[in-house]
């Protein structure tokens, strides 16, 4: 039974850490490909307005400028600001050279971020100074060299230097250089006259719709997005054309259906080497109710258990992916959301032994149904047995009351004591073999 345990403990474990495991990494993934979107600072980036074919923030199509200043004239809107994505190369110190895109929206706004709550080091406002632009802790290991703060080095073969690192602001294909508009503008060669999107900012969240259908009526070659709405569109279209989301999906639903099984029927196993046990609960009055709720309350041990070692497993993983810039958040939604599939499994689990003690009657039924038809004539000779043993007690244990005093007198006290001990012990006997065959049957 420990080995079963133990099986059963370690099938929940294993699935409840694949499961983690590869629910983070899809989850990191999504917000690296919506990081343009989720780096921008949302105090004024409520909506994007991009051309109206793109569904991809990662792959913007410039336009013309001027509508920065027409879509201001909007109802509702704020402030729009203009912002520069395009794609650069990078020459390191050490002279490699890698791909980057650099970001670009007017200071001191900075709307398309970085936000505050990712700088790790320099102050935002150096980027307002000549050739500062930012680079990413985490993207070092991907440069192949530790861009620190006052680094130089070049981008499309002009001078750059880092004035801000920031943490975890990566992109999805290539890593995320931010700086003002002017200055990406100078380091793509992208026109004065284009720019690859628009932030609207709408303070009032009830205005937000009525400003993107107006915009959406007055500026048929764009389109305008809710912030949120264009990070998933964009998640949705990168998972989809590279068949990410159903790798994952896949691998999902593989590990809940796989644990299932391999933990129901070890459920199973014990089951059926305990069935004896759970026959002895029967007879001496448990309902098959509470014999359910015994083999559940079982499950919800293991699943506690389980999820337990599984959480220190990720905690673990994640300190370890951490240190190469791979972030899995085990955020409080995420961990009920493993419980949660903990006790699916394991539970759903259970449905195997309860079937079985359903089968054997231990749950529905008294234990003799399915005990009669293969015992029925050895119980009939314990109940003939039983009966020969009464008889044959003597016949003064069978007189009447009005015999009574004449049986004592015949029978000296200590006599009739012995007769009245071996009553009761041939009684017990039969008592004891008649539950030997309820309880043990096969």
């Amino acid at each position: 039974m420990k080995i079963q345990s133990l099986g059963i403990l370690t099938a929940i474990v294993i699935s409840i850490y694949l499961i983690g495991v590869e629910l983070g990494m899809f989850f990191y993934l999504a917000n690296l490909i919506g990081g343009i979107v989720g780096n921008s600072n949302s105090d004024y980036a409520q909506i994007f307005v991009v051309k109206r074919q793109t569904n991809n923030v990662n792959q913007l199509s410039p336009f013309d400028i001027r509508w920065v200043n027409q879509l201001r004239s909007v109802e509702g809107v704020d402030e729009t600001h203009g912002f520069i994505v395009a794609n650069v190369s990078v020459k390191l110190p050490n002279g490699n050279d890698a791909p980057a895109m650099i970001i670009g929206s007017d200071y001191p706004a900075m709307a398309a971020g970085p936000h505050p709550g990712l700088l790790l080091s320099g102050d935002i406002h150096n980027l307002s100074f000549p050739d500062m632009v930012s680079s990413d802790y985490y993207d070092n290991r991907t440069f192949g060299f530790n861009l620190q703060q006052g680094t130089q080095f070049e981008i499309n073969g002009k001078t750059a230097t880092i004035g801000v690192t920031t943490k975890s602001a990566k992109g999805f294909s290539t890593p995320l250089i931010y700086t003002t508009t002017s200055k990406a503008r100078f380091y793509s060669g992208l026109s004065g006259f284009m720019v690859s999107g628009i932030i609207v900012t709408v303070k009032d969240p009830d205005k937000i719709e009525p400003v993107i259908s107006q915009i959406n009526h007055i500026a048929p070659d764009l389109k305008a997005w809710r912030s949120d709405m264009l990070s998933k569109t964009t998640i949705v279209n990168v998972m989809t054309a590279n068949n990410m989301g159903m790798s994952f999906g896949t691998l999902i639903i593989f590990g809940i259906i796989s644990g299932f099984f391999i933990i129901g029927l070890t459920m199973y196993s014990a089951t059926y080497d305990r069935i004896k046990d759970y026959g002895t609960l029967k007879a001496i009055g448990a309902s098959g109710h509470y014999i359910s709720l015994l083999v559940i309350s079982q499950s919800v041990i293991y699943a506690v258990v389980g999820f337990t070692v599984s959480l220190l497993l990720l905690i673990i993983t994640k300190a370890g992916m951490a240190k190469a810039g791979l972030i899995i958040g085990l955020t409080p939604p995420f961990l009920i959301f493993l419980l949660s599939v903990t006790l699916l499994i394991s539970v759903g689990s259970s449905y195997f032994s309860i079937n079985k003690l359903k089968k054997s009657g231990t749950i529905i039924g008294v234990s003799l149904k399915f005990i009669f038809p293969m015992k029925k004539i050895t119980l009939i000779a314990i109940f003939i047995l039983s009966a020969a043993s009464v008889a044959q007690l003597p016949a003064k244990e069978a007189v009447s009351h009005e015999h009574s005093k004449k049986v004592v007198e015949q029978n000296p006290p200590q006599e009739k004591l012995c007769h009245k001990n071996q009553f009761l012990n041939r009684l017990r006997l039969t008592e004891l073999w008649t539950m030997h065959w309820v309880i043990h049957p096969y």
